[in-house]
């Protein structure tokens, strides 16, 4: 892989096809990565990425350019090449300087880069109903080694309290806060191992390193000397978390989880689920308009009802609503009240209940599913009996099987009765996927 020679300084960011722009769209093609593919290695969001490669970013950082070189594997002269390559206003990005030497915006820590910034923007709207637990959970951190960990089924808004959370502490953390999707819809789970490469490389400490071992004790070394926020989304195992967490580092870890994570030491667990109906309702009002949902009351008490209080049906609903301000509350509960259309109706723009679901539904392993395409027809509540004989062998399996349902964020348990028994109940949005949209 080579690139062009810097050319003279210009008054224009690099054109799509020319320069940084094309040398960036060259190399991503030679790794035969995609922008998503790329991004998960590098830690820059698909937009930076797609901004980049178009020559739409004007004056990208050169921190950005230093993890785009990591991530597609140059090797050092050609990441020093791409660092010469104009940027914009025709500046070049001048040499790769080594770890410690002083940058652009003035002397940085030893072996540290610019402190990275790489939280998503926080939600817009106001999470009625887990405000008060937002303010608290920042009020947590940092958790002395233990890291706060948020669990829920899919569409709770774990995602958005998490990052809520985050913004409302960043100004503690003041050596950065660093953000990995550890599984993102189009990719392969992260590994524990990319996940410590991946944190390395944000803080400037990946280069050099030898094997696994050393990149473990790198990052905890990383940690325990500096105050840096650690923002995980879509944890499915213990072991991602794991190589982040240092006793008594100023640093902390916050984590959105689809399953329970029990085997984490001293962690500070949220469990987050549907909301009530003032709640629900107040996120209507608050994307569509009070005077509008107030003016038909019982067409919106429907459309919480068929939401079943989900947080993320209950903005898509919204959402809904807003972008067609000629169609009255009454028009969209009609198109609810078919659970056959629901989880189509739930889908606006990019998000989707259905895509939420999936990511749950998708890596269960075959007797999870099974059991769940017996229980599709079971909106209410239901025993260990319920389960056939066809599906689990004995009791004590078909008990294993709805823990580990329960576990994963897909059914949920209640309290044991005076007899000792349990009764378990499908999350809605799960019991729809499993019927109609799986």
């Amino acid at each position: 892989m080579t690139f062009p020679h810097p050319s003279g300084p210009g008054p224009h960011p690099p054109a799509p096809g020319t320069g940084l722009a094309a040398a960036l769209v060259r190399a991503r093609e030679a790794a035969c990565l995609t922008q998503d593919e790329l991004a998960v290695r590098s830690g820059l969001s698909v937009r930076a990425i797609r901004n980049l490669e178009t020559g739409h970013t004007a004056r990208p950082r050169r921190q950005s350019l230093v993890l785009l070189a990591e991530a597609l594997g140059l090797a050092p002269a050609e990441a020093r090449r791409l660092l010469r390559l104009p940027r914009g206003g025709g500046h070049p990005a001048g040499p790769a300087a080594p770890p410690g030497s002083p940058g652009p915006d003035g002397p940085l820590a030893p072996h540290a880069a610019a402190a990275p910034a790489e939280l998503p923007p926080a939600p817009r709207h106001r999470l009625a109903g887990r405000e008060a637990l937002a303010a608290a959970l920042a009020a947590g951190l940092p958790g002395r080694g233990a890291p706060a960990v948020v669990v829920g089924p899919p569409g709770a808004g774990k995602t958005a309290l998490v990052l809520r959370t985050a913004h409302a502490a960043r100004d503690r953390f003041p050596d950065g806060q660093v953000y990995v999707d550890l599984h993102p819809a189009s990719c392969r789970p992260v590994t524990s191992d990319q996940l410590v490469q991946r944190v390395l490389r944000s803080l400037g400490r990946g280069a050099g390193v030898r094997g696994p071992e050393e990149a473990r004790a790198r990052l905890r070394d990383a940690l325990a000397g500096r105050r840096v926020l650690v923002v995980l989304d879509n944890v499915v195992t213990e072991a991602q978390v794991r190589p982040l967490l240092v006793d008594g580092g100023r640093s902390a870890v916050l984590v959105a989880a689809r399953r329970e994570l029990p085997a984490l030491p001293g962690r500070s667990g949220h469990r987050i689920g549907v909301l009530g109906r003032p709640e629900a309702r107040e996120v209507l009002e608050d994307l569509v308009g009070a005077a509008r949902i107030r003016g038909d009351r019982p067409a919106a008490l429907d459309i919480v009802r068929y939401c079943g209080g989900l947080p993320l049906a209950l903005h898509l609903a919204g959402l809904w609503l807003s972008a067609r301000p000629h169609r009255s509350p009454r028009d969209l509960a009609d198109r609810l009240a078919d659970e056959r259309d629901r989880l189509d109706t739930l889908c606006v723009g990019d998000l989707s209940l259905r895509a939420s679901v999936a990511a749950y539904h998708r890596p269960l392993p075959p007797p999870l599913k099974a059991v769940l395409h017996e229980l599709q027809h079971l909106a209410g509540e239901f025993g260990v009996e319920d389960i056939p004989a066809r599906v689990a062998a004995s009791r004590r399996l078909a008990v294993d099987l709805l823990e580990e349902l329960a576990h994963r964020q897909l059914v949920l348990a209640g309290a044991p009765d005076r007899a000792g028994r349990v009764r378990y109940r499908l999350h809605e949005a799960v019991r729809l996927y499993v019927a109609h949209g799986g």
